[in-house]
């Protein structure tokens, strides 16, 4: 279903685009977290609807890459939140875990990374706010380069430079946090 051409370019509400678009947004959520832990516990419905929820409180959307960028961001929220409360929660929340063989640590490892990484696209979006689009629409929301290309108004090759760019700045980020 390629639903993104049906939404239309003056100014709309999320109401009326969720409509259309919800079952690319299902799609894009599971290939996200086929990705992450955070399947364990976290619907790819939950995702959908929690980003929704977020994509409520933005006012109108001008056309398709308004909305999509809007709404990988609000998934990237969505997860760094559920990625924070999952880590509070294993601090000392309202249940105790039992670590039989390791999980516990791996999963301690993979909810940090989440949270540096969100940290890490914050200064990435102080250097150059495209790059960081690029990374929330293929990252995030599971796009690929064309679809992205498309959204952005640019050429594949330049999705794929800034992807390259993106991800270089993003490690070196992520390896000087340590």
């Amino acid at each position: 279903m390629e639903s993104p051409a049906i939404i239309p370019t003056s100014d709309i509400a999320a109401d009326e685009i969720f409509e259309f678009v919800y079952e690319d947004l299902k799609r894009i959520a599971r290939q996200h977290l086929r990705r992450s832990e955070a399947h364990v516990t976290l619907s790819t419905t939950e995702l959908v609807h929690e980003s929704f929820l977020k994509l409520r409180a933005s006012p109108r959307f001008t056309d398709r890459a308004h909305f999509f960028g809007s709404a990988a961001r609000a998934m990237r929220q969505v997860l760094v939140d559920f990625a924070r409360k999952l880590r509070s929660e294993k601090r000392g929340g309202f249940y105790r875990r039992i670590s039989l063989t390791g999980v516990e640590a791996a999963l301690e490892v993979q909810l940090d990374e989440m949270i540096a990484l969100d940290a890490a696209l914050e200064q990435l979006s102080a250097i150059d706010p495209r790059l960081t689009q690029i990374v929330e629409l293929r990252f995030f929301a599971g796009l690929p380069e064309q679809e992205i290309a498309d959204i952005l108004g640019v050429t594949t090759r330049t999705v794929a430079r800034g992807w390259l760019k993106a991800r270089l700045i993003l490690l070196r980020t992520l390896e000087t946090s340590k």
